[in-house]
């Protein structure tokens, strides 16, 4: 009786320790606003949906302040490293790609673009945040993220 008891209580020990282990992050249903700086100035936005525990997929669109460019509508995929460095809340941090078709320039109509970024969460629903990126359009950025 007291090995079974030993047995329960262990396990349960374990049980206990793996759920939180594995507890994961809901990245997922996040809107995100940005101003973007530099030659590229605009405005961009995305809304974000969890397909894999650190891994999300996004439509996104993006307008500029001046320029020949005039519309980017596209998607991007972002991973979160969170897991990977053990950061804890309120802290996300994140690199991924985008591609986006333009719309007003007549030379190059596709842009494919890296990024990696960072976010505060000053709550549960809203954070801030900063991004940086280079590619076909190079955009660095801050903005918010509104979870829901």
């Amino acid at each position: 009786m007291k090995n079974i008891v030993l047995c329960l209580l262990a396990a349960g020990l374990f049980l206990s320790s793996t759920e939180n282990a594995l507890a994961q992050e809901d990245y997922g249903n996040t809107l995100n606003a940005f101003v973007k700086f530099g030659d590229n100035s605009s405005v961009a936005a995305h809304y974000e949906f969890q397909v894999a525990p650190s891994l999300t997929v996004s439509p996104e669109a993006r307008i500029w302040f001046s320029g020949v460019n005039e519309l980017a509508l596209g998607g991007r995929a972002d991973y979160y490293f969170d897991s990977l460095f053990s950061l804890a809340e309120p802290w996300d941090i994140w690199g991924g790609v985008d591609a986006a078709f333009l719309s007003g320039d007549g030379n190059d109509n596709f842009n494919l673009n890296a990024h990696i970024g960072v976010e505060y969460k000053i709550d549960d629903f809203i954070g801030i945040i900063a991004e940086f990126g280079g590619g076909t359009i190079t955009a660095g950025g801050i903005g918010i993220g509104l979870h829901f």
